[in-house]
């Protein structure tokens, strides 16, 4: 961004026009006040927000705007901030997940949504704040047109009920145009080439929005903003009696909400798309069709892995090399350096060569993974969602792009929602709208230890630990374990969770036991060593085992709850810790998706050592970026403002916590009468 003059009264709606890589984005967390030092400078910089609603910014990628464990208690993050009353909370955190067209169990965890579905989640944190100036970075990408109509019209009413100030970065203009007072588009590094009212702007320098690549090549009236319209139906001509090359017959995936049978076909030669509402489950149909280990009934039937390219919906997690250049060439399976040249080119990332993929925008991204697709030369090309984040001529091209390979005998698959794309598709798979509900959550067994306050569950755990320090003998220090014995199937909701838990304590008890009769006072392993390790052994388990046990199946939020409301521990930095540690909880998922790709890449399987080790490493890098954007997040939702926390649930103690309070003094003074007992 060079030297970029921007002034945007109150009230005013604007629309932020530009090619992918233009600079909206930096745009966007300029004017929210959140750039860093090394983002840039410049006189008349927005100053950060002095406090919570002053202004909201919806980053582009949904998955890094969501901070908490729940829908519910994420789109409520913003008005704890503002230090509302839980009433309060809980009406705007409702009003907002309405006005987003939310209509999942706000008991779910938000990263377990679609793409679309975390967008809307996303986008519902933004409101429930109400901010004077409401920052949006594509905020109906990833969504189905009906939907989009749907939040599209809720933010413009929100916006003309509190008189709030609108910006929106898009690359679709066609849905806004309509609702907005200012168009203003930026050219490279942020150039402003145009600013005035849509309508003028659009008659005037059409040709020159063309040339930017804000405005597709087509004629004006084929289409939103000459776009071709989308004339696919079922099934057309090219390509119909075609060799299929994978299908699903009859699948369902009933833990990801898909319970009715399927059926899909992706044929040699053929661009085939796959579309439905957000949520619908497009994303699960691929990796279905993809993955052997998925779970699903039917029959799948797919080429050798060496024959398909698979795009993901977010790109980051596909790259693996050090530069974009050598991206192109990073899979064993893209043998043809000028055929990796030819798309780099084609793809306008030729001047990025030598750039990390990680250091790209959003839409240079997207079109890095693509071309590095094309060039493994593949027999199956499956990509999910390819065209979000890009602008007119960027869409073009990549369309282009797959209908070039299909015409060449590949069998291209494509889960869109774009016009564009469906309209070139030789044969269209729609998908059903979702169950409202969602798919029913993972069975999650009650236990007692859920009655109490995670303060409760604290205290059993750190007195327990006091006490183990009264053990003296392996008899009394046997005897001291058997009270934990005997309550653990209260704490742990299935016997491979308590052996997970115990085992590495086990396993060091056992250490210290060994260590103790070689190295100790008495005769090296000698009966009289073995007794004092066996006391040793059963000291440590006595000290470690209870707080395992009590606090292994602690959610952060509750914990949470509990320092900020009972403990009275400074609001900002228990947030931020219950923040990590609900991420920690996903570094899972992201670790799956990270191997998963680096699979289906030709880079080794599951086992191979230069492949866990270079997974691991981008795990690290995902984690650290990821850390960076969820603190932008926070911030953008008057986290850095906050100075009178409140909280959206209540933290209490019930009847059942005197029975916490019993259990704890038992595990503290149970020690020393063993040790008297034996005596």
């Amino acid at each position: 961004m060079a030297g970029l003059d921007l002034e945007i009264p109150h009230g005013q709606r604007v629309l932020l026009a530009g090619a992918s890589g233009s600079g909206k984005s930096t745009v966007l967390r300029a004017l929210a006040g959140l750039l860093d030092e090394e983002d840039g400078e410049g006189a008349g910089l927005l100053p950060p927000p002095q406090r919570p609603g002053e202004r909201g910014l919806l980053l582009q990628n949904p998955a890094h705007a969501l901070v908490a464990a729940t829908i519910a208690r994420d789109t409520a993050f913003g008005p704890e901030n503002a230090g509302l009353e839980r009433p309060e909370i809980r009406a705007r955190a409702e009003a907002a997940l309405d006005a987003a067209q939310v209509r999942i169990d706000p008991s779910r965890a938000p990263l377990d949504a679609s793409g679309g579905q975390q967008q809307r989640v996303a986008l519902a944190g933004a409101l429930a704040l109400d901010p004077e100036l409401l920052l949006l970075d594509e905020p109906t990408s990833m969504l189905d047109a009906d939907t989009a109509a749907l939040v599209r019209e809720a933010v413009l009413s929100a916006c003309a009920r509190s008189g709030s100030t609108l910006v929106v970065a898009e690359h679709r203009l066609e849905p806004w145009i309509p609702h907005m007072d200012r168009l203003v588009v930026l050219g490279a590094q942020a150039e402003v080439l145009a600013d005035g009212a849509p309508g003028t702007v659009l008659h005037e320098q059409e040709t020159l929005l063309r040339q930017a690549g804000v405005l597709g090549a087509g004629p004006r009236g084929a289409g939103p903003l000459g776009a071709g319209p989308p004339t696919a139906g079922p099934e057309r001509g090219r390509a119909a009696g075609a060799p299929v090359l994978a299908s699903l017959e009859g699948v369902t995936v009933p833990g990801r909400g898909l319970r009715e049978p399927l059926d899909l076909e992706a044929r040699t030669g053929r661009l085939t798309v796959l579309t439905g509402p957000s949520g619908a489950g497009k994303t699960t149909l691929l990796r279905t069709l993809l993955d052997p280990g998925e779970p699903a009934t039917g029959t799948v039937t797919r080429p050798e892995p060496a024959r398909i390219a698979f795009v993901p919906q977010d790109p980051e997690h596909s790259f693996v090399a050090g530069t974009a250049g050598e991206e192109m060439l990073a899979s064993p399976w893209a043998e043809d350096p000028r055929l990796a040249e030819e798309l780099l080119e084609r793809a306008g990332l030729a001047a990025l060569r030598g750039a990390p993929p990680h250091r790209l925008s959003g839409g240079e991204q997207r079109r890095l993974a693509i071309a590095a697709a094309l060039a493994q030369s593949p027999a199956l090309l499956v990509l999910d969602e390819p065209t979000v984040g890009l602008d007119a001529r960027r869409r073009g091209a990549v369309v282009d792009l797959l209908a070039e390979a299909s015409s060449r005998g590949c069998a291209v698959l494509v889960a869109t929602h774009d016009p564009e794309l469906i309209g070139i598709a030789d044969h269209r798979t729609e998908l059903p709208a979702p169950d409202p509900a969602g798919p029913p959550p993972p069975p999650r067994r009650r236990i007692p230890a859920d009655a109490l306050n995670p303060l409760t569950r604290c205290l059993i755990g750190i007195l327990a630990a006091i006490g183990s320090f009264a053990v003296e003998s392996w008899q009394g220090g046997l005897l001291a374990l058997a009270p934990t014995l005997l309550l653990a199937p209260l704490a742990v909701r299935t016997p491979r969770g308590a052996l997970l838990r115990l085992v590495p304590i086990l396993l060091s008890a056992a250490g210290l036991a060994w260590t103790t009769a070689l190295l100790g006072d008495a005769p090296s392993l000698s009966g009289e060593a073995w007794l004092v390790g066996l006391k040793e052994a059963s000291r440590i388990t006595a000290f470690v085992a209870p707080g395992v046990l009590a606090l292994g199946s602690v959610e952060a939020t509750p914990l949470g709850d509990a320092l900020g409301q009972r403990l009275r521990l400074p609001a900002r930095p228990v947030a931020a810790s219950v923040v990590a540690l609900v991420r920690v909880g996903h570094l899972g998922r992201q670790w799956e998706t990270i191997l998963r790709t680096r699979i289906r890449r030709g880079l080794g399987t599951a086992r191979s050592p230069r492949l866990l080790a270079g997974a691991t490493l981008a795990l690290l890098v995902d984690t650290l970026r990821g850390a960076e954007q969820q603190a932008l997040a926070m911030d953008s939702r008057g986290f850095a403002t906050a100075a009178g926390r409140t909280w959206a649930e209540p933290s209490r103690f019930r009847r059942a916590d005197l029975w916490g309070l019993g259990i704890a003094l038992v595990l503290l003074l149970w020690p020393a009468l063993a040790g008297l007992a034996v005596a």
